[in-house]
């Protein structure tokens, strides 16, 4: 890969593999603002997960000589792109990494002096043609427009080509002192198999009989009739002429290059691209004052439909669609057969689903005569299928007051969630957000929200005024740890509401105390409600290992933080790609950044982001081996470094559980633990996380559930068990050396919290099982 600070360009010694490898493209938006950079392999795939490839810069040279004749070439057969097709005197692109710098800013390309395509220019002029540097001077290039094009090649590789180009093509005309003859080329034949000066009638005669010449560029097809025909070829005196005549610096032209496109669902390559760009040009011609606003949102249009290529291949490959991100991000579940295959899980299901009380799961909670506390808990076993049991196993004297806490918070977290009812009018969200704890938690006749969120959750809003009237009738210690909570969260969700969520929070800092607006603060709150019932004692509300800017005093609650940060945590680690699709995603940038090669979060989600991982979604041997060359692992690297910041929330996690002194108290808090750490384990080093959501298996949880009720050295057991799973492939992760570290420090100080296991507890269920069959061989 290039270097930032720039290297000289050399051909010696290197093949079309080795060009394609590691010469790096330069990304581009749609409005031609550079992203980022990536090798030509990746730039130029177009397969499933990037069906029109990496838009990126390129320039094409049209070189005429003294008596306006064009120099056309016909690209090699050895070319991997467009082989053997006629085209303009040279076409390639400018390189990020290089000395000169071939980069250009915004403001250089509107002066019509884009110096850096100029470079590239004379750089591969002089490598394809041949054409010495001494030959050409770079202020005799006109630059005179852009084009944005997308063609798959199906030319050379059929409908299915995984192959093709999408440019931003910046177009440039070089007037020669000399005929054609007299100027020296030698041209490299793995970059061109013949050359020819062409007249402007020949040019049309040729490219109309296609008998000579039947190939030709999809590019140069675009430039020669659009521009060349029609106004170029007459301005040809000098590059002052041309500039006068035909500049047109701030325009990009945008164009579909239908032939090499599909058409129901035919062609287009590997992922079947379809046109779009003359919509979109229309879009921008109609409305030329909202060409950033339109160009933005086509691009990010354009990110999501790269994600559902992937997606629905996932879908129907048997993963069931997760709600959010609009139905379309699948989850990643595991077979029949895999969880068979594991009896001690069957059983732990089979005792949850029709022997829960043998599980400890008591319902506490029901047979209640009262209207309002029967409204609550039918809501909580609807907006809670899983953790409904837990909270209904709770204390009788605490059962409720976490009940309604839990109701309160999921009405509010429906009305942060809800990206459509408040559009266009997110003061007024921010309002109600703000608004939530000291009005509808307090008012039961309140006119409720109506519209709000989907299925149970818009039935709990618009029939909030019942849990209002149970909260009136907590203690007085309870209904101010609820109020406060919410008061908290409300504010918190009310600063992100029209926050720019789409690539992430700023930094580490925002990253955490998000995670302390939605989750930190419910471990407060469940920790006040616990010693305010007098269940626990105040040795929970201290501080940890972890120091938290967002705590007073002696990191007072820093305990209770650090749990709700690990379970939150671990949430955004696994929902990466429905937050990303929803426009709402977590990932700090200053981690996530170090690992991108563009300026989107979007990026990991492409194949070549993840070592060409939807290669099992391709047919043939052929396209998988190019998608899997010139990938990297970048995704996996940081989405290891993000597992590695969860895991370091562990041992203040383990040590708030182990103050805990009511089993139904420590098993509610116990069990959203070790589900976290089995998702963790699940998410390490896991492409699936950038195709979908990562799931555990459903007898997995269901072991875990039924383990905490044999006490917290059992749960210490289980977070040991995942702890050396993950510092036994802490070495072998896709991860840079000092993240792979990382995760072995937080697998070894998750280690120094857990005892290792007597013989009895390692062994004991197989010496009870291996004794029962003795002793049924001795009576026999």
């Amino acid at each position: 890969m290039a270097k930032n600070g720039g290297e000289v360009w050399t051909a010696a010694g290197k093949s079309q593999d080795d060009f394609m490898l590691k010469d790096e493209c330069i990304l581009l938006d749609f409005a031609d603002n550079v992203i980022g950079h990536d090798n030509k392999y990746n730039a130029h795939k177009w397969v499933v997960g990037q069906p029109r490839g990496m838009l990126h810069r390129a320039f094409s040279v049209m070189l005429f000589d003294k008596s306006g004749r064009l120099l056309l070439q016909q690209r090699a057969s050895d070319k991997i792109t467009f082989p053997d097709v006629w085209t303009n005197t040279c076409c390639s692109h400018p390189l990020y990494g290089m000395a000169p710098s071939e980069v250009d800013q915004p403001e250089a390309t509107l002066k019509g002096q884009p110096v850096g395509v100029f470079h590239a220019a004379i750089r591969k002029l002089g490598h394809e043609l041949g054409i010495s540097s001494t030959d050409l001077d770079v202020n005799k290039f006109a630059f005179v427009t852009r084009v944005h094009y997308a063609a798959a090649d199906v030319v050379t590789h059929g409908p299915d080509a995984p192959w093709g180009e999408h440019e931003i093509d910046y177009l440039l005309c070089y007037k020669l002192d000399i005929d054609g003859e007299s100027l020296s080329m030698k041209p490299h034949p793995e970059e061109v198999r013949a050359t020819r000066w062409v007249t402007k009638d020949e040019l049309f005669r040729l490219m109309d009989e296609k008998k000579e010449m039947p190939l030709w560029s999809p590019w140069f097809c675009i430039i020669a009739r659009k521009f060349l025909e029609t106004t170029w070829w007459g301005s040809l005196k000098d590059k002052k002429a041309v500039v006068k005549t035909c500049k047109d610096w701030a325009t990009i032209h945008r164009f579909d290059c239908p032939d090499h496109l599909a058409v129901d669902g035919v062609g287009g390559g590997q992922g079947h691209a379809t046109p779009f760009l003359d919509d979109l040009e229309k879009q921008v011609r109609a409305a030329p004052k909202k060409e950033a606003e339109i160009l933005k949102s086509a691009f990010r249009k354009e990110m999501l439909n790269d994600i559902a290529t992937t997606t629905s291949v996932h879908g129907r490959s048997g993963s069931s669609l997760k709600q959010g991100a609009y139905g379309k991000v699948p989850t990643h579940s595991h077979s029949k057969l895999d969880q068979l295959l594991r009896p001690r899980e069957v059983i732990a299901a089979l005792t949850l689903k029709f022997a829960p009380k043998l599980a400890g799961l008591r319902d506490n909670l029901g047979g209640s005569t009262n209207e309002d506390v029967r409204f609550c808990d039918d809501m909580l076993c609807k907006v809670s299928r899983s953790f409904a049991a837990v909270i209904q196993q709770l204390p009788a004297g605490c059962c409720i007051d976490i009940c309604v806490f839990y109701l309160v918070l999921r009405a509010l977290d429906t009305v942060e969630d809800d990206m459509t009812f408040y559009a266009g009018n997110e003061g007024k969200k921010e309002q109600e957000l703000r608004a939530f704890a000291s009005t509808r938690l307090l008012n039961d006749s309140m006119e409720p929200i109506r519209g709000c969120g989907e299925g149970d959750e818009r039935l709990l809003l618009e029939n909030f005024g019942a849990v209002a009237r149970v909260f009136a009738s907590l203690p007085k210690t309870s209904r101010d740890v609820i109020q406060d909570v919410t008061q908290k969260m409300g504010d918190g969700m009310a600063d992100y509401v029209t926050a720019e969520l789409a690539q992430g929070t700023q930094d580490t800092a925002a990253y955490n105390l998000y995670c302390h607006n939605v989750a930190g603060l419910v471990g407060e709150g469940l920790t006040g409600i616990f010693v305010g019932r007098e269940y626990e004692s105040r040795s929970i509300e201290a501080g940890g290992q972890l120091t938290w800017p967002f705590c007073s005093g002696e990191n007072h609650l820093g305990l209770a933080n650090s749990m709700g940060l690990f379970l939150q945590k671990t949430n955004i680690i696994r929902d990466y790609l429905e937050d990303y699709v929803d426009g709402r995603a977590f990932w700090p940038r200053s981690v996530w950044t170090k690992y991108a090669t563009i300026d989107d979060l979007g990026d990991f989600t492409r194949p070549a982001a993840r070592g060409g991982g939807d290669a099992k979604c391709i047919d043939t041997d052929h396209a998988k081996s190019i998608v899997t060359k010139g990938a990297s692992h970048r995704a996996l690297h940081c989405l290891n470094d993000l597992v590695a910041d969860a895991l370091e929330l562990v041992p203040d996690a383990l040590e708030y559980l182990s103050r805990l002194k009511t089993p139904e108290v420590y098993r509610f808090c116990a069990i959203p633990q070790v589900m976290a750490i089995a998702t963790l384990y699940e998410c390490f080093d896991n492409e699936e996380v950038f195709t979908g959501v990562v799931k555990i298996r459903k007898g997995t949880a269901a072991r875990l559930i039924v383990d905490t009720q044999k006490g917290h050295l059992t749960t210490l057991q289980t977070f040991r068990r995942y702890a050396l799973l993950l510092q036994k492939r802490s070495s072998t992760c896709r991860a840079p050396p000092h993240v792979q570290q990382r995760v072995a420090d937080a697998a070894a100080a998750i280690l120094e919290a857990t005892p290792a296991p007597s013989l009895i507890q390692r062994y004991g269920s197989t010496i009870v099982a291996l004794a029962a069959v003795g002793a049924y061989a001795a009576l026999n």
